[in-house]
C-alpha cells in the first residue's frame, strides 16, 4: 500500500487523500479473499475490531493534522519505521523461527492486550491519516512480531482493518478537496485485481517466503519513502 504515495504526482496533501481513497476497494477485496477463499478464514475479527477502535480516532486526528505536518519530517519518520520492521522480516525469513498461530482458532489475547492493540490501532492510524497509508504496513509487522499471529492471518486481519480507517481518512480529506477521485478510480482499477490474485497466492505460498518477500517490500519502500534532499537547481 505505501506503493500507492511512492510515485504520485501530485503534492503530498492530496495523494494522501487520493492514496486513501484507492485503498477502500483494494482492501475490501483482499479481505474478502482472505475470509472466503480458503476453508478457514485466515483472518482474526478480534484483533481486527481492536485496531479498528484505535485506528478510527488516530485516523480522524492525522487527517485533520495533516496540513501543519511537515511532509519530510513524516516521510523520514515512516521510512525509520519500515526500515526496522523489514530488516526484522529479512532476518526471521532467513534465520528466525516461523510464527504459528491455529488457523481456525482466534488468538488468545487478553483483555489487556486488546487494549494494547487499541492504542497501537491508534497511532498507526494517525500515521495512515498523515501520511494517505492504510496502515497495513505496519499492522502486519506489529501481529506477527508482537502478538505471534502467523503472517498469513496478520495480513488477512490488516486488510480489515484497514477498510474503516481507509473510509474515514478518504472522507476527511475529500472534505479539503485533498481527494483526486478519477486518480483514486484508476489505481483501485489496476489494485483491484491484482488484491484477489496476490491474496490467492498468499494463501498457498510458504510462511517463510512469505516473509522474505514482504520483508523486502519493506525495505524497498523505506528507500523510496525516504525524502532525499533533491538539488537545489541554479539560478
Amino acid at each position: 500500500m505505501p506503493l500507492l504515495t511512492l510515485w504520485a504526482r501530485t503534492d503530498q496533501h492530496r495523494a494522501t487523500g487520493t492514496s486513501l481513497a484507492a485503498i477502500l476497494p483494494i482492501a475490501l477485496v483482499g479481505a474478502g479473499t482472505y475470509y472466503f477463499a480458503s476453508g478457514t478464514p485466515q483472518t482474526d475479527l478480534p484483533v481486527a475490531a481492536s485496531l479498528v477502535v484505535g485506528g478510527t480516532a488516530g485516523v480522524i486526528g492525522g487527517g485533520l493534522a495533516a496540513q501543519k505536518v511537515s511532509d519530510r519530517v513524516l516521510r523520514g519518520f515512516v521510512a525509520i519505521l519500515l526500515f526496522v520492521a523489514g530488516l526484522k522480516y529479512a532476518y526471521d525469513a532467513g534465520f528466525g523461527a516461523i510464527p504459528t498461530l491455529h488457523a481456525s482458532a482466534p488468538a488468545a489475547l487478553g483483555i489487556e492486550e486488546y487494549v494494547v492493540l487499541a492504542l497501537c490501532g491508534l497511532g498507526i492510524g494517525v500515521l495512515g491519516g498523515l501520511a494517505g497509508l492504510g496502515g497495513g504496513v505496519f499492522i502486519v509487522p506489529l501481529l506477527v512480531i508482537g502478538f505471534g499471529l502467523s503472517q498469513r492471518i496478520a495480513q488477512g486481519t490488516s486488510l480489515i482493518a484497514v477498510i474503516p480507517t481507509a473510509a474515514i481518512g478518504a472522507i476527511i480529506h475529500e472534505a479539503n478537496g485533498d481527494v483526486d477521485v478519477r486518480a483514486a478510480g484508476l489505481i483501485a482499477g489496476a489494485g483491484v485485481p491484482a488484491a484477489i490474485v496476490g491474496s490467492l497466492l498468499a494463501l498457498v505460498v510458504p510462511q517463510r517466503t512469505l516473509l522474505g518477500l514482504f520483508g523486502a517490500f519493506l525495505l524497498f519502500a523505506a528507500v523510496r519513502t525516504w525524502p532525499w534532499r533533491q538539488a537545489t537547481p541554479k539560478v
